[in-house]
């Protein structure tokens, strides 16, 4: 399999399973998104692999964005909008995969964490994980088109306190939400996501294919608008001054002071 400088990626017989691998936090940074962007994209035209499990190394799935890799940059305007087109392409790479995805979590899953698992078909978390959207807190708001994604699967109200109230979410309220298909004993996340896995493989390819497709385009309506806009409104929010504040602030351990 080809060496990544963020993640493990292997195959078993027809399962890949590809590990976010920058500790401590795996936060994402611009090379992280390289490459899992090139990984869907091998993907593609790979008829051996049938199932992509996305995990972590570590006790965390993912702190969320490296933002002091945002901030020691000096990240521009145009640079956020350009971050937004590459975070879109990955997303969307991910979600129209024909392979069943399915996202194993424990600890921590905050922010892009949080996105990319959104992106997978399953979830599956350990009762010690908990989800976190800090956007807001930070000067930013929930990209990717993560935003009307949480509105699909939570609801709009609900869907707007997680992101601006930014209070953890634990393994068993995402599961009441929707946000978890299981949660399992710390000790058996990769052991449950075999058995999640090797239930739907048992059952036709033709029609987990077919079932994914028609499932992920009824609940597409009005994707196509935020991918245009998105990366607009971010690169305004950039230009506000609130978004270098609220990074600044989180990494000096203060409260931001936002105008």
């Amino acid at each position: 399999m080809k060496k990544y400088e963020t993640l493990l990626v292997e195959q078993s017989d027809e399962i890949m399973t590809v590990t976010l691998n920058r500790p401590k936090l795996n936060l994402f940074n611009g090379q992280m998104l390289d490459d899992l962007l090139d990984v869907w994209h091998s993907l593609r035209a790979n008829r051996e692999i049938r199932f992509v499990i996305l995990t972590a190394q570590g006790k965390n799935f993912s702190g969320g964005a490296d933002l002091s890799a945002i901030t020691e940059q000096k990240f521009t305007p145009e640079d956020a909008r350009y971050q937004q087109l590459a975070g879109h392409e990955m997303m969307r790479s991910l979600e129209s995969l024909e392979q069943v995805t399915v996202c194993a979590m424990r600890g921590v899953v905050c922010g892009a964490g949080m996105a990319i698992a959104q992106a997978c078909d399953f979830r599956i978390m350990t009762e010690d994980a908990y989800y976190i959207v800090p956007e807001t807190n930070v000067g930013t708001y929930y990209t990717w088109g993560c935003t009307p994604r949480l509105v699909r699967m939570v609801g709009a109200s609900k869907a707007m306190e997680i992101v601006m109230v930014c209070e953890p979410i634990p393994a068993q309220e995402a599961y009441r939400l929707n946000l978890a298909n299981k949660v399992v004993p710390n000790d058996s996340l990769m052991e449950a996501t075999h058995e999640f896995v090797a239930k739907i493989a048992s059952k036709s390819p033709t029609c987990i294919r077919i079932t994914k497709k028609i499932a992920f385009g009824a609940s597409m309506e009005g994707f196509g608008n935020m991918f245009i806009c998105e990366p607009e409104l971010m690169q305004g929010v950039i230009y506000t001054g609130e978004t270098n504040e609220g990074m600044s602030a989180f990494l000096e351990k203060r409260k931001p002071k936002f105008k």
